[in-house]
This record gives C-alpha cells, sequence and structure tokens, in this order.
C-alpha cells in the first residue's frame, strides 16, 4: 500500500490570486533579502494588502540556510502570533518557513532535529502554511523535506530532515516570479528539478505516480529549459518549466532521490556551490553509476524508458543505448545552458579535492540520499565517482 502526498498546487498566471481565498488575517512572511531588494516581496504585500491581511516579514534567509537563522525566525513567529505562514523565495526561504512553521506548531520542540520522520507532527492548528517559490526547481513548495545547515567540530553539514507534517498546505505556483531570473540561476534551479524528476525514477521508492509525473516533467524540462536561459522573457516558457520544477518536486516527494544529491549536498556544504550547480553537476555520474549496475538493470529499463517517452531515444532501441542517449542529452543541457561538466571545470583545485576528500565521503555516507540509491555504494565507490567528477570521465565501473 502507498501514499501520495501533496499541497493544494494553484499554478499559471495569476494562481497568486488565490490569496484572496484563503482565510486567515495575520501573515508571516519568510524570505531572503534578495527577493526584498528585487521587489519580489513587494508583489506578494500589494496581494495581501487588497485583501486586508496584515504581514510581518523576516528577510534574513541565506543561501543554505543555517538553523541558527531557523531559531531566530521562529522567535518572531512565534511573537508576532500568525494564522497564516509564508514562505517566498528559493528552496531555502521554502525551507526555513517549513522549519519556522513546525516550531511555531510545536513550541515543545527546541531543535530541528525533531523534524524526521518518526515524530507525530499536527501541523495546521495554529497556522496555515502557504509556499511561493520564485525560481523554477527546487520543488521544496511541494516536499516533506527540510534541508538547513549546521556547523558541527568546525565543519558544515547538511541535515537532511523530513516529516509529512511539513507539507505546505498550499503551493502557489505562479510565473510572475520567475520572469527576471538571470540565465545562470535559470539554468542551475533547471537542472535541480531535472535531478529530482531523473533520481527519483530510479529510487528505491520509486511508484507509479511518481513515474508518472517525473517523466513529464523531464519532457518539459529538457524542451523549455533553454528557451528560459537564452530567453528569459519567454512566458509560455517561463511558466512551464515552473510547472516542471513543481511536479519534480511531487515525484521525488513521494519517491525520493539518490547518491546524486547525497554527493551534491557534501559538495555544497564542504565548497559552497550553489545546490542547482552541484545537483546539476552530479546527475550524469549518478545516471551513468546506476544503469551500469551489474547486479540489476533495473535502472537501465527505468531511465530507458524515460528516455524513449520524453523523445530522446526510439522505441526500437535497446535499453542500454535509450539510457546513454539520455545522459548524453543531460551532458549536451549542460553545455547548452552553462553549467560546469566537472570540479575542475568549477575551479575546485586536486588539492583541494583530496584534502576534502574524506570528509565529502562521510557526508554522503552519513546521508538519507543515499540509502535510496537502486545500486550498492560505499566508500571505495563515492571516492573513485569524485575522482571522474573532477576530471568529467565517463563512468565505467
Amino acid at each position: 500500500m502507498w501514499y501520495f502526498y501533496s499541497p493544494i498546487v494553484v499554478f499559471g498566471e495569476d494562481a497568486l490570486d488565490h490569496l484572496e481565498t484563503i482565510e486567515g488575517k495575520k501573515c508571516f512572511i519568510v524570505t531572503d533579502p534578495g527577493i526584498k531588494s528585487l521587489g519580489l516581496l513587494d508583489i506578494l504585500t500589494e496581494k495581501l494588502a487588497g485583501s486586508g491581511k496584515a504581514w510581518e516579514v523576516f528577510a534574513d534567509v541565506e543561501p543554505d540556510p543555517r538553523e541558527e537563522t531557523v531559531y531566530v525566525a521562529a522567535e518572531q513567529c512565534k511573537m508576532y502570533n500568525p494564522d497564516l505562514i509564508i514562505g517566498i523565495g528559493g528552496g531555502s526561504s521554502l525551507d526555513t518557513a517549513k522549519a519556522v512553521w513546525v516550531l511555531y506548531e510545536h513550541p515543545e520542540f527546541t531543535s530541528v532535529d525533531e523534524i524526521h520522520p518518526f515524530q507525530n507532527l499536527n501541523t495546521g492548528k495554529k497556522a496555515q502554511l502557504i509556499a511561493i517559490p520564485t525560481t523554477s526547481g527546487t520543488g521544496a513548495e511541494t516536499t516533506w523535506a527540510v534541508v538547513i545547515t549546521r556547523t558541527q567540530e568546525g565543519r558544515d553539514l547538511k541535515l537532511e530532515q523530513g516529516n509529512k507534517g511539513v507539507i505546505p498546505t498550499f503551493a502557489l505556483v505562479d510565473p510572475v516570479f520567475t520572469r527576471g531570473m538571470p540565465p545562470g540561476l535559470t539554468a542551475g534551479t533547471g537542472f535541480d528539478a531535472l535531478a529530482h524528476s531523473v533520481e527519483c525514477l530510479i529510487s528505491t521508492w520509486q511508484n507509479v505516480f511518481s513515474d508518472a509525473l517525473a517523466i513529464e516533467a523531464i519532457r518539459l524540462i529538457l524542451e523549455y529549459l533553454p528557451e528560459a536561459v537564452h530567453h528569459g522573457d519567454n512566458m509560455k516558457a517561463r511558466e512551464l518549466l515552473h510547472d516542471a520544477a513543481s511536479m519534480g518536486g511531487l515525484a521525488f516527494g513521494n519517491a525520493q532521490v539518490t547518491l546524486g544529491h547525497a554527493m551534491a549536498h557534501a559538495l555544497g556544504a564542504v565548497f559552497h556551490i550553489p545546490h542547482g550547480t552541484a545537483v546539476g553537476l552530479c546527475l550524469p555520474y549518478a545516471m551513468e553509476y546506476c544503469i551500469r549496475d551489474p547486479e540489476s538493470s533495473s535502472s537501465t529499463k527505468k531511465v530507458s524508458l524515460a528516455a524513449k517517452s520524453v523523445g530522446v531515444a526510439h522505441w526500437s532501441d535497446e535499453d542500454t543505448k535509450a539510457a546513454d542517449k539520455l545522459v548524453e542529452k543531460v551532458k549536451w543541457l549542460q553545455k547548452e545552458t552553462g553549467l560546469p561538466p566537472s570540479l575542475q571545470a568549477l575551479g575546485i583545485s586536486q588539492e583541494d579535492l583530496d584534502e576534502n576528500m574524506d570528509h565529502l565521503i562521510t557526508l554522503c555516507m552519513e546521508s538519507a540520499s543515499t540509502v535510496m540509491t537502486p545500486r550498492s555504494i560505499g566508500v571505495a565507490e563515492f571516492r573513485k565517482l569524485f575522482e571522474y567528477m573532477y576530471s568529467g570521465r565517463n563512468v565505467d565501473f
């Protein structure tokens, strides 16, 4: 027996108008300085004012949000006592809003460590959570994951917290917020959505509902990401890419991701690489590793199905050939959108990689995403993958 979890998703142009129908008068808004300075926050607050709602803003979320930031925001939220919490921004703001929501609903909790799958969370008693993505990538508006950075023994690590109780009440997926996204950010966040969609297809938690959403998300991303990168004012491309990101979020939120995200989280924690860039870099290596599994052909068949379904391969192609075609299409997309294909291209030196290798592997081995990987993987395999990733070498083991 399976369950499929989702917020109420409102999508398309003018999706923000749905705010008028949501009950509640006091809104606590969680966002970052960039959203405020770009005027995107003003779009939201004008809608709130028009519907007679009051608000208070916490706008100090940083990239890779730290748990200390969550605690400061949660205290401000408790003082304001809202009946609506609104997260607006990229994944960092949305994840912070989710964590704040939990701590507001459960004042007895003192740490984000309480957000785990075995916890009984009763969210929604005091406030509803509205998630408004301003980038087309993380899918955080639809998922039960919360990624927060913690400093431990002088090093950063990304906590991969999760509970069905943190799924937002509403996801308002309005492309108006993505209109001014620069090409680099469009590419990075788009690859995040692509990685979600591909990785969940081969995850050990894969299921038919997630498969359907993931394959359509892959098709939309491959078609519209280059257009959105090169012609950012094309609102059809912006809207469909925004929809694809949420579809990818629904897909991986119910099927989970794999070693590609484990490696990307490790790289992000150690080298502070933007998340979208990191997962986009790791994606083809993760795909090649899984479809070359000598003990099972399941990943090859699933990637092959995706390749054929989205038109990258012919239905008459052998599964191995079709799967490889999708890998090559992902590499083509990297070049087309300017995403670095290797750690060396990112400017990381061999010395820096060697110095941090053991810590990177430790973080990967501790990641929940590694557990969902369909092919067995350990210390030696992660080391080899990072070495291949440094020079951009095709995975052949």
